[in-house]
């Protein structure tokens, strides 16, 4: 019985190894450094020597933000991510992996843009490529990227997969965790991080263990100082809003500040938990959105502001969260619209105060 039971494991493990040979066997590379000035004039030229296939993303899929953090990195001499470009039957080259950084370079040697919210090179917001130093200029355009080249016989189907597996096998830090990690001897920060334990603030918004290992409690408490505080300077990146705001907000903090702000939110918890019987949560699932949670527990603290002893009623409750003015400001379409967070957040500060709903303008 041994002696049948080792065969078939020997068996078993001769097509496994079988066919991880096969499949090795479909991925054939060279390792190349391309001057980026070369790269770019490849992507650039009538003939497409570098193109981009039918799968990938579309170029404009990174902001100005983006294109901004890239150009400095390279002006920075930072490690840039491998470039994965596969040879073809024509001699063109196919863009696997690394589209956004090639087109953000051709735009950006064409002056198509100008560089913004630089935190580093400060210097630089505001200036496109022929604002730059005719040193930096040339050894922007002479600096090279590493590239992997898939040999030409490497089937379509290979070159998908691994387009696939590049996008999908890391999961990206979110911003919240990045701001984290940045920010972690920020005051402000340390205070948020603090309340995030408060027990109201969990019961209300019922965050999944997924959704706080990605730092959600921490985002939904940023953007409720941010959105409280700094509301008139919001200007449609929210991103970036919330990080200067916590940015600013820790090099100018105060004992003073730290009562207010852990005031303001303890009390708003405390209304939100007294008065709404599912918390921040919406009504259909055990789930609590960034706009709900931004509309309901702003608008909240602002109202408590101007009348710290504000009380509702459970009819003035379900008024509100089921009126159509409500599903108007809190649907995800267009959320972070300078428009739309305004009239989220006044509109149910506004009711609150006056027991009337905004019409949808």
């Amino acid at each position: 019985m041994d002696k049948q039971v080792d065969l078939f494991e020997d068996v078993r493990k001769e097509e496994i190894q079988k066919q991880i040979d096969d499949k090795q066997d479909e991925l054939d590379y060279d390792t190349r450094d391309y001057p980026i000035e070369y790269l770019v004039d490849l992507y650039n030229s009538d003939e497409e020597k570098v193109f981009a296939p039918n799968y990938q993303r579309e170029e404009l899929l990174w902001n100005i933000h983006y294109k901004s953090r890239f150009i400095e990195s390279l002006i920075l001499d930072y490690p840039i991510p491998l470039i994965f470009l596969a040879d073809t039957d024509t001699g063109q080259m196919e863009v696997i992996d690394g589209l956004q950084r090639i087109s953000t370079l051709s735009q950006f040697f064409r002056d198509e843009f100008e560089l913004q919210t630089l935190k580093k090179l400060t210097k630089l917001n505001g200036c496109s490529y022929y604002d730059l130093p005719e040193g930096e200029k040339k050894r922007l355009k002479a600096k090279s990227l590493r590239i992997i080249v898939l040999k030409k016989f490497t089937s379509e189907e290979v070159r998908k997969e691994l387009f696939d597996r590049l996008n999908t096998s890391s999961l990206r830090a979110s911003t919240s965790e990045v701001r984290s990690g940045r920010e972690n001897d920020n005051p402000l920060m340390k205070l948020i991080v603090s309340l995030k334990e408060n027990e109201l603030f969990k019961k209300t918004t019922g965050l999944s263990k997924n959704r706080i290992n990605r730092k959600e409690d921490i985002e939904l408490i940023t953007r409720f100082f941010a959105y409280s505080h700094n509301l008139e300077k919001y200007n449609n990146r929210v991103m970036n809003f919330i990080d200067e705001y916590v940015e600013l907000t820790g090099k100018n903090w105060t004992a003073e500040k730290e009562e207010i702000y852990n005031k303001e939110f303890i009390n708003t918890m405390n209304f939100v938990h007294k008065n709404f019987k599912r918390g921040f949560q919406k009504e259909d699932r055990n789930q609590t959105p960034r706009v709900r949670f931004e509309a309901l527990a702003v608008g909240i603290n602002l109202a408590l502001r101007e009348k710290p002893d504000l009380v509702t009623t459970d009819q003035q409750v379900n008024r509100l969260l089921h009126s159509s003015q409500f599903e108007e400001w809190t649907t995800s379409d267009a959320a972070n619209n300078k428009n739309k967070v305004f009239r989220r957040i006044n509109g149910v500060k506004e009711y609150f105060l006056t027991d009337k709903l905004i019409g949808n303008e």
